[in-house]
């Protein structure tokens, strides 16, 4: 999980926690009140109504989040080639990015890095490779890029036309050390 998603998971959480003690002990506001009178900070509302506005905050928060996760687009692990009543033949998302890193490397790339992103309506994959003379690959890379999406078509032919997005990223690769100088 991301550190993000924690924040944001961990804010709702407490925003819950407090909304469910305030349900059981409607009174703790009150005690609250007192202890900051205490300090001469004196604030005038009701408690009642406070509980009341809170917990429509708290239920349009959870419309809100069950919302966007029934949106959200669930990615897939495989790619299923063929199902019938014997059983299901699948290309797992693994296999795509070995047989994309098998493609590129005859294209004078390394490190090849794949990221795919899988759902029932779009099939994306971003590529970032390295490559010692960047500008004659990067001149290729239309002819590359079509190849690789031509080649992955073909791999999965036969199944729903979903499109296929290929991205690729070339970064220049450094073969020298850096050199430091020694101060004696």
């Amino acid at each position: 999980m991301k550190k993000s998603q924690k924040i944001v998971l961990s804010i709702f959480s407490l925003g819950y926690l407090v909304g469910l003690c305030l349900l059981i002990w409607p009174q703790i506001i009150d005690e609250v009140f007192k202890f900051l009178a205490e300090f001469n900070i004196h604030l005038d509302f009701k408690s009642d109504l406070f509980i009341y506005y809170y917990g429509l905050v708290l239920l349009a928060l959870t419309v809100l989040v069950f919302l966007l996760i029934l949106i959200w687009p669930v990615e897939l692990p495989d790619i299923p080639l063929k199902q019938t009543k014997e059983g299901r033949l699948a290309l797992s998302n693994h296999g795509i990015n070995q047989f994309i890193q098998t493609k590129l490397s005859g294209e004078d790339l390394s490190n090849i890095k794949v990221r795919l992103k899988n759902t029932r309506r779009q099939r994306k994959f971003y590529i970032v490779a390295d490559s010692v003379y960047k500008q004659a690959t990067v001149e290729e890379l239309p002819r590359i890029s079509y190849d690789l999406t031509k080649s992955l078509s073909d791999l999965l032919a036969g199944i729903n036309r979903i499109p296929i997005k290929v991205d690729i990223k070339v970064n220049q690769k450094s073969n020298s050390k850096r050199k430091v100088t020694r101060v004696i």
